[in-house]
């Protein structure tokens, strides 16, 4: 009798596993892109994996969604990719080019996107995780009590001397609002961006800058080794070196901020999917898993409370430091003229002028 309730316990349980395998094979697949690095290690482990464990999707994963490479991908009818970690720039321009698919939100839980900014919920993409650019410093030179308070501060060499790294003007990221706050533009009056204004006011640090930094590693490195004593830093790379015990720190005032969009191509091969893995990973329980792992602000609010007090502290939607950041405006930056180029693009023009000029 025991034997023969081994055997059919042992059926069972096979049989169940098959069923299970089989679904999972059945549910099918989605490719996920995103850029790589620690960060795509940090969304395999809190999104990807539990995403593919609970539907039995799986995940494959690509990098390196640049605007060249999606246009191209949709131009074919036949993209490569299903959802992708899309910049706010890039998004606001293959949205308006058709290229991104309107996101069923009927087919997801209403209830996930409760706790979101209403800005962040669009058409055409969902926000992801807020992201900022610090005031940071070297310890061995400057510490919170005499250190830079704002950008007037990184711009005041005389009283705060040192060397500075400051962001190339062709970067992701660009030093145009940088450059007017240090010119005493008020946040609240920032756009339309004075594009002649900031390169004049970049003139006047040019000869202090050691380094114009083309990555968000060059400048925790240029500040750890001392190259640099000041300049702006990504908020992650930065804390991480702080916790790290290297000789940087940084503040919360001016820092600016901006997020990423979950998007779908058009003609993405597995929409439903795709539509599945975008309310997963918007989750509370899932943003908070992987702020624990980057030092990225939850855009569903409702994930703090799954996040050690400690830990919410160091990130940018914490109200305490949300009210002392600026939210960058990237649909400026797309914007277009009569001739069909982007302020961003004239920026690029200017910068690539100024930049050689001694």
């Amino acid at each position: 009798m025991r034997v023969t309730r081994s055997i059919v316990s042992f059926v069972f349980v096979a049989s169940t596993l098959c069923a299970v395998s089989a679904q999972a094979q059945s549910n099918g697949q989605l490719v996920v892109a995103s850029f790589g690095g620690s960060y795509q290690d940090a969304l395999r482990e809190s999104i990807f994996k539990p995403f593919e464990q609970e539907t039995g999707i799986k995940v494959v994963e690509a990098t390196g969604p640049s605007l060249a490479r999606l246009r191209a991908m949709v131009k074919t009818g036949n993209p490569e990719w299903d959802v992708v970690e899309m910049l706010p720039g890039d998004y606001l321009k293959l949205a308006k080019e058709g290229a991104l698919q309107k996101l069923d939100y009927s087919a997801m839980d209403s209830k996930t996107f409760a706790d979101f900014p209403k800005d962040v919920i669009q058409p055409y993409g969902v926000g992801m995780f807020v992201y900022s650019k610090v005031i940071a410093f070297n310890t061995k030179k400057y510490t919170q009590a005499n250190g830079p308070k704002s950008w007037t501060d990184v711009w005041d060499v005389k009283k705060f001397p040192g060397p500075r790294i400051i962001d190339a003007g062709n970067t992701f990221v660009p030093p145009i609002e940088y450059a007017l706050l240090a010119d005493g533009v008020p946040a609240n009056k920032l756009y339309p961006l004075d594009l002649k204004r900031a390169y004049a006011s970049l003139e006047k640090i040019k000869p202090s800058v050691v380094k114009w930094s083309t990555t968000s590693a060059m400048q925790p490195e240029s500040l750890i080794s001392g190259e640099a004593a000041i300049g702006p830093a990504t908020l992650g790379r930065i804390e991480q070196a702080k916790e790290e015990g290297a000789p940087v720190d940084y503040v919360w005032n001016q820092a600016l901020s901006e997020f990423n969009y979950w998007t779908i191509l058009k003609g993405a091969k597995n929409e439903k999917n795709a539509l599945k893995f975008i309310e997963f990973a918007s989750r509370a329980d899932s943003q908070a898993r992987l702020v624990k792992l980057q030092v990225l602000g939850p855009l569903n609010t409702k994930a703090f409370q799954s996040i050690p007090a400690e830990r919410a502290k160091l990130l940018p939607t914490y109200p305490a430091n949300a009210e002392k950041t600026i939210q960058l405006r990237p649909e400026w930056w797309a914007e277009t003229d009569s001739t069909g180029k982007s302020n961003l693009d004239k920026n690029n023009a200017m910068w690539n002028e100024w930049i050689l000029q001694q």
